[in-house]
Formats: structure tokens, C-alpha cells, sequence
């Protein structure tokens, strides 16, 4: 018998929900569209944190929700 996507690694649907969160907050925070260069490094970042551990909203959030500083012009 084959085994489920779960005992695969794969993420529960729970889980999809809470990373979609903080993606879509963070890249609200950082004024940065869903699509962009910016938000797939987002998306990278995010995964990773999580499947090292990270896995408490607040602190994922924390984590990749801050917003880059311009650089100040001369």
C-alpha cells in the first residue's frame, strides 16, 4: 500500500494555512508583491525556518516579516 502524502514529509493542509499567513503578512510588511523576486526568496526562507523547526507563527512571522531598509540616498 502506497503511503499518504503525510508520512511522506509533504505538509498538512494546517500547515499550508499557517505558512500562507505569514507569507501573505510578511510580504504585506515588506510592500512586496506575491510574485515578485523579493516574495519567491520570502517563500524560500520561509520553508526553510520551518523545516528546520520554526514552527510557532508569531515567531516565523518575526523572523521573515521585517521590512528591508532603503538604502539612503547621497
Amino acid at each position: 500500500m502506497p503511503k499518504s502524502i503525510y508520512d511522506r514529509g509533504l505538509l498538512k493542509p494546517d500547515e499550508v494555512a499557517t505558512l500562507q499567513r505569514v507569507f501573505d503578512e510578511a510580504c504585506r510588511r515588506r510592500q512586496a508583491h506575491p510574485e515578485s523576486a523579493e516574495a519567491r526568496e520570502l517563500a524560500l526562507t520561509l520553508l526553510a525556518l520551518y523545516n528546520a523547526g520554526m514552527v510557532d507563527e508569531e515567531m516565523l512571522t518575526e523572523a521573515v516579516g521585517f521590512r528591508r531598509l532603503e538604502p539612503k540616498s547621497a
